[in-house]
């Protein structure tokens, strides 16, 4: 199994894992949590949660192209964010 993990400090780290969730769900089935969020894409896995100001995500797939598909999304919506636009995530393993 490959995993990376990368987070983002956000004053609306809530709101923002919320939106992605919601929109993430239009397409792909998604468990909601209040702090935490999965995300299963066809992929593989990415869960956002968050901590107060911080905002975690962590992606796990069954092969490095299927990681980098499902980090990919991630970092091309985080672009949808207003106030974080421009945040680029740094991923590492986990």
């Amino acid at each position: 199994m490959f995993r990376e993990k990368s987070f983002l400090e956000a004053e609306k780290a809530q709101k923002y894992m919320t939106m992605l969730g919601k929109h993430f769900a239009r397409k792909v089935p998604v468990d909601m949590g209040e702090q935490e969020v999965r995300v299963n894409f066809p992929w593989g896995v990415g869960v956002m949660s968050v901590n107060q100001r911080q905002f975690y995500f962590f992606c796990e797939a069954d092969t490095q192209e299927s990681l980098d598909k499902v980090k990919r999304v991630i970092d091309d919506h985080i672009y949808l964010l207003k106030d974080i636009r421009g945040t680029v995530l740094c991923w590492e393993k986990a």
